[in-house]
């Protein structure tokens, strides 16, 4: 059907272009009247897209642009998140949903996130299709009563931490037309919600649910970053994609840009990268010169690109429950000593028991009880013997065998 506003019908147009009767009663029998009419088709689809799209070219900088126009983007969070596209990489099941629950508590109440200043608090805007309302309003809960927060403080998190679980109704920001990835018309309702909203952050969580797929993974790519920016255009938000990594990027730990899993197009028009890894108790400590009690996890948050500041070093955090801490990083040398204290103190600990119960260990037997890597079980005895921690004793009843054994100090022979 013709939309009267866009005038005569353009195979009419073509027909009077050739001086022939209307299309209703004409029958196309010659080459050059289906050439003339393609081209008049043609003509007429280019001039629909420009309506739809148009292409104008902006003019000469101005005296006030000139001397307005400023060189990044706002600031939500200093060296952290800005006015711009921005992607959150992890492993799946790392706790990534929750750190950024954490870090929307801070923004929300203007809170200093890890020791970075939030600039602009405001309003975060979460959309989920990964985990229900319930279960992230619950986390929230948990999360302000751990923190200690007021009651006061905790009213404004229920009012501006908005979560819209999308799950299961196959919202798409983007979509396929003519083979060609692009945004969908859902954006433009999206923008317009959010938009009344005036958020500082919007979350969109993961990316992978409000996309095409993976099967044109950079084109699927690319889509999503243009509908962030109309979105970051249109409403002067933040926007967070969270996106997990690659398997085999899970398994090496790696911290670079292109951490995530799927094509480079993600990463190449994002302008901020955040990527978060999972640390043994042994790299935590090699790190931090920090130990991990038994309901601790350890994390390293990497920040390998950004735009708007300087490059930023890595953030280490320690998770307790819904609580997060961030601890300071340690020289290599300082975390290499720690992780020898640490099994220096585990090589102690056992030769005492065993002592106790009248059991006498060598170097050899303690490795064949493999405590822990060869290596490292060495440099924890020479460490106990440098301390005056433990002794290298000769034996003194029976025959064959050792005639030394590991004794530790402090205790009866």
């Amino acid at each position: 059907m013709v939309d009267p506003e866009d005038g005569p019908n353009w195979l009419d147009q073509a027909l009077a272009a050739m001086g022939a009767p209307r299309h209703q009663d004409v029958a196309v029998s010659t080459d050059g009247f289906v050439a003339t009419v393609a081209a008049t088709f043609l003509d007429e689809m280019e001039r629909r897209s420009e309506k739809v799209n148009p292409l104008k070219l902006d003019g000469p900088i101005s005296r006030d642009e000139w001397h307005s126009a400023k060189g990044r983007k706002r600031p939500i969070v200093d060296q952290w998140f800005y006015v711009d596209v921005g992607v959150f990489i992890a492993p799946g099941g790392t706790g990534k949903t929750t750190l950024l629950l954490f870090q929307a508590i801070c923004i929300v109440l203007g809170l200093d996130l890890f020791g970075y200043e939030v600039r602009n608090a405001g309003p975060v805007v979460i959309i989920t299709a990964e985990d229900s309302r319930e279960t992230l309003v619950a986390r929230l809960r948990y999360m302000c009563h751990q923190l200690g927060l007021t009651d006061e403080q905790m009213q404004e998190v229920r009012e501006s931490v908005i979560i819209t679980d999308v799950s299961g109704k196959g919202i798409k920001l983007t979509t396929v037309e003519k083979d060609v990835v692009m945004p969908s018309k859902v954006l433009d309702r999206l923008i317009v919600e959010v938009g009344l909203l005036c958020p500082s952050l919007l979350i969109v969580d993961p990316m992978v649910s409000f996309g095409v797929g993976e099967s044109r993974i950079n084109d699927a790519e690319q889509a999503m970053i243009d509908a962030a920016r109309r979105i970051v255009n249109t409403v002067q938000c933040a926007v967070l994609y969270v996106h997990h990594t690659g398997k085999a990027n899970a398994r090496d730990k790696t911290t670079d840009q292109y951490s995530g899993r799927g094509g480079s197009a993600l990463a190449d028009g994002a302008r901020m990268v955040h990527v978060l890894q999972r640390l043994t108790p042994a790299e935590w400590t090699q790190a931090t010169g920090d130990s991990l009690g038994p309901d601790d996890s350890g994390f390293v948050l990497a920040r390998p690109k950004m735009t708007w500041c300087p490059p930023q070093p890595d953030i280490y955090i320690k998770r307790r429950g819904y609580g997060f801490e961030r601890i300071a990083a340690v020289d290599p040398t300082e975390g290499a000593g720690a992780i020898t204290r640490q099994y220096a103190d585990k090589v102690d600990q056992f030769l005492r028991e065993e002592f106790l119960k009248g059991n006498k260990h060598t170097g050899r037997t303690l490795a064949e009880l493999k405590l822990m890597p060869r290596q490292a079980l060495r440099s924890a005895i020479e460490r106990l013997m440098t301390d005056g921690r433990l002794v290298s004793e000769a034996v003194t009843t029976g025959r064959g065998g050792a005639r030394t054994f590991l004794r530790p100090i402090d205790r009866p022979n």
